[in-house]
């Protein structure tokens, strides 16, 4: 079978509900992922973290102050400390592309879910992007081996890929699983180790920082891989011809965004309607957006 994300016959990008359905359920729940499933999004992509006890969880932050309004991290506790946490109805989703704070009233709480459970219940209802998440600490590799025997257990090495900023653990997922697609992650922020007036010089100059990226030592271990992740104010014709290059398939984030948890600001391209055509133009394999309904419906 061929792997939907890697399929280059593709007519349009696939639809990637990014952390399930935030527009509508609490991120990285079962509830997300259900609704992704009642409105025909073909793909998620899922945030994965390790407890103290090595259980894979799905969950974006490790500290879950701002999810569960209790401080703790996810690193530091056990699966069953993690399992009596719920993620709060009122949730702060941080900033929008104004720099205005953001809270989503959700109407109940959600638990947080295993990895397990995920593949289990939506397995042969979704596609996944997998996000392995900068741990601490930071060069553990643990998460990466626990996600990958999941993939072999529900048998998805062709359903998914396995996406990190973290190089590490993309050598570890390829170790354990050979099979398994992975690919690296670029944001305009993380470019800054290229230049340290990145930050300051804008999407221009992080443009070419990306192209110098895949002309450097990087290119040799991204050969390796078979997809890439890019931030949308990176993805250019050039770029994205680099990438081709190199045989990669490339995905784009995130779209109609509710905000961003990062605190990073948000480009006001990001909700304009005009951006998913360029991107369509540009022949991407998939976009990611906190709106599929919304982005399914431009798409056709």
């Amino acid at each position: 079978m061929q792997n939907p994300f890697l399929d280059r016959s593709k007519a349009r990008p696939i639809v990637v509900g990014h952390r399930g359905v935030p527009a509508v359920h609490q991120e990285n729940t079962l509830a997300g992922f259900r609704r992704a499933v009642s409105l025909g999004i073909p793909a998620v992509e899922l945030d994965v973290r390790l407890t103290r006890d090595g259980h894979a969880v799905v969950c974006h932050d490790d500290d879950l102050r701002r999810l569960t309004g209790e401080a703790g991290r996810i690193s530091k506790l056990t699966w069953d400390q993690v399992s009596h946490r719920r993620i709060r109805k009122q949730l702060p989703m941080g900033i929008d592309h104004t720099g205005t704070q953001v809270v989503i009233d959700y109407g109940v709480e959600e638990r947080i879910p295993l990895l397990s459970e995920v593949f289990s219940e939506f397995g042969e209802a979704l596609l996944f992007n997998v996000e392995l998440k900068l741990d601490t600490p930071s060069w553990s590799t643990k998460v990466a081996t626990a996600t990958a025997r999941e993939l072999e257990k529900y048998q998805l090495e062709t359903r998914s890929v396995v996406t990190s900023f973290d190089l590490r653990k993309l050598s570890a997922t390829r170790k354990h699983r050979p099979a398994q697609p992975i690919g690296f992650c670029y944001d305009d922020g993380m470019l800054s180790i290229f230049g340290p007036m990145q930050g300051v010089l804008g999407p221009t100059r992080s443009n070419r920082l990306l192209r110098r990226a895949l002309r450097s030592h990087w290119s040799r271990f991204i050969a390796t891989t078979e997809v890439v992740g890019v931030e949308h104010t990176l993805v250019t014709e050039t770029n994205v011809a680099a990438m081709r290059e190199r045989g990669l398939a490339v995905g784009s984030y995130t779209l109609f965004p509710v905000g961003s948890t990062t605190g990073k600001p948000i480009s006001a391209a990001a909700s304009d309607p005009r951006e998913v055509d360029r991107l369509v133009a540009l022949g991407l394999d998939w976009i990611e957006t906190d709106d599929p309904e919304r982005l399914q419906s431009l798409l056709g």
